[in-house]
């Protein structure tokens, strides 16, 4: 009998034995045996159960020694599993070591590349984004991952030079050496941003990386700051895609610690691109996982880092401007007692957005308290930390809005007829650290001064301006009626640094490249209808897929 026949009647007589004859290639136990021969001829094994191995480490942690190969390499399968008081190898430095020397030391290559095999498993099942892990286990990891790159380069040199047959899984492992790096997910992000998994998918299958490695959340990461350094049209294009898998859209679980890294590298970069609109899909992912910009201040320097790796403030106040002008909306829109925008406050106080101190807070009466679809849900998760019961509301669709600007306290009501009352801010006139405030306490003519949104001979926006002004120092343009051209227009239309300072609020870049130029203000014509006006009646034009600009 030929070689080659009997090679051919082997094989028979081992998938015979492995696959029952009734087995078809639709039977899951079928591809389960498959998986298992696959596994044995290529070398890929399988971490030992976790109540063995946890055992065996308890007893290496207490005497420092194993009984045997058999214990090494459980152990060696185990270096990353946290004990119950959150101890593991990894994070013992004195250990660890000895225990990278004992596989080190071992007489036979083949004993030594089993150990490393068990060693690499745990490289990619350590919690990496978990942030219970300690920081001495993520030094141990980093210090893991150098000797498992210097031990594979060993084996290569071993494995040429003795002739040795190298298992499938080694090899993989060569192609995807980067996994061993200080950079090991970068080629898989930019992949993955164009829709390809297939590298990722041959390392994972390959390796036998499961599905909840930090690897794959790593890839997620480097998918992130791959997007980032592209230019502002393209990384605006990826930005909807991007915030699915952060809010756990799509297949890949994202630890919290991942989204909060996630999210800061978007944030950051929208906030140096050229033209910065509103994006509420990223204001709400970036409030709810990071917090409120005001309140969680600390949270965002520690998260958010502009390319200096210093707290990243632009962005930081660029989300806090979004979320309070949100707010401002959805108090005069969907807090509105008869359901329809009064559309002349809310313009008038979305002026001042730039110079409201800190988030508003918000008082809700009973039925804006109990209403549970899905904008007020969303309208109370935005106001969270600045969210109060309103008591004796009178009508139970009133709401109250109150913001702080200088050294005043404003407050406006969502039912008309009520004023608005105005009040130093020291000493303060009513709590607003508790879980409720009266409507009784907010409507104090002794303490304060009220105005009304009565037209009479003026318009009721002038006679606010003349109050609210001087007392917080605010220099802007008077609300009129349609088509009346705004205040100090004529003035503001000739000072480029005004135009600078005041599109500046907005969020917007502008650029001037006078005397030889035009001074530019880069915003999109039809977002913002104050802005439009007021550009308009300074002289501006309007170029498409550029902005506005005056010479």
């Amino acid at each position: 009998m030929s070689e080659l026949v009997q090679l051919q009647s082997s094989l028979a007589r081992i998938f015979r034995e492995a696959i029952p004859e009734s087995s078809s290639w639709g039977n899951p136990q079928a591809v389960k045996h498959l998986h298992e021969i696959n596994q044995k001829l290529n070398g890929v094994s399988t971490a030992p159960p976790r109540a063995s191995m946890a055992q065996v480490v308890a007893t290496y942690r207490r005497s420092r020694k194993v009984a045997g190969l058999h214990d090494l390499k459980y152990v060696c399968y185990g270096v990353a599993m946290p004990m119950q008081d959150g101890w593991c190898v990894l994070g013992d430095d004195k250990l660890r070591d000895e225990l990278l020397a004992d596989v080190e030391n071992l007489n036979e290559s083949r004993k030594r590349f089993r150990c490393f095999q068990a060693l690499l498993s745990s490289y990619f099942a350590f919690t990496r984004y978990d942030g219970q892990t300690p920081k001495t286990a993520h030094a141990g990891w980093e210090i893991l991952r150098g000797w498992l790159w210097r031990q594979r380069t060993l084996f290569q040199w071993e494995n040429k030079t003795e002739k040795l047959r190298t298992p499938g899984w080694f090899t993989v492992l060569a192609k995807h050496e980067n996994l061993l790096t200080d950079k090991p997910c970068d080629r898989y992000g930019k992949d993955m941003l164009r829709g390809d998994n297939s590298n990722l998918e041959e390392a994972r299958q390959g390796l036998g990386i499961p599905r909840d490695s930090w690897v794959m959340e790593e890839t997620i990461l480097s998918q992130m700051r791959s997007a980032a350094n592209l230019g502002d049209t393209p990384f605006k294009s990826h930005i909807d895609q991007l915030l699915d898998v952060i809010n756990g859209q799509t297949s890949v679980d994202v630890s919290e610690l991942l989204k909060q890294k996630s999210i800061a590298v978007l944030v950051s970069r929208y906030a140096r691109c050229d033209i910065k609109l509103e994006h509420p899909a990223m204001r709400d992912a970036s409030v709810s996982i990071i917090g409120n910009p005001w309140l969680k201040r600390t949270a965002w320097d520690a998260w958010v880092k502009n390319f200096r790796d210093q707290p990243d403030e632009e962005a930081r106040e660029m989300v806090n401007g979004w979320l309070t002008r949100q707010l401002i909306t959805d108090f005069f829109a969907l807090l509105s007692s008869d359901g329809q925008a009064d559309q002349r406050r809310l313009n008038y106080w979305l002026r001042f957005v730039p110079d409201i101190e800190g988030t508003p807070w918000l008082a809700l009466g009973p039925d804006a308290m109990r209403n549970n679809s899905k904008p007020y849900r969303e309208l109370r998760d935005r106001a969270r930390g600045r969210l109060l019961r309103l008591d004796n509301p009178g009508a139970s669709n009133n709401n109250a809005f109150i913001m702080k600007m200088g050294e005043r306290l404003i407050v406006e009501f969502g039912v008309t007829g009520h004023a608005c009352y105005i009040y130093p801010s020291t000493p303060v006139p009513f709590k607003l650290e508790g879980l409720s405030i009266s409507l009784n306490d907010m409507k104090n003519k002794s303490l304060g001064e009220s105005l009304r949104h009565a037209d009479g001979h003026i318009l009721w926006e002038r006679n606010f301006d003349r109050v609210i002004f001087p007392n917080v120092g605010y220099s802007s343009f008077t609300t009129s009626r349609p088509k009346a051209k705004p205040q100090a227009a004529q003035n503001a239309g000739h000072n480029f640094s005004y135009v600078e300072q005041y599109v500046k609020k907005f969020s917007i870049r502008s650029e001037d490249h006078r005397p030889n130029g035009a001074f530019w203000v880069l915003a999109k014509k039809g977002l913002n209808s104050e802005v439009d006006n007021n550009l308009e009646s300074w002289g501006f034009k309007y170029k498409d897929g550029r902005g506005w600009w005056k010479q």
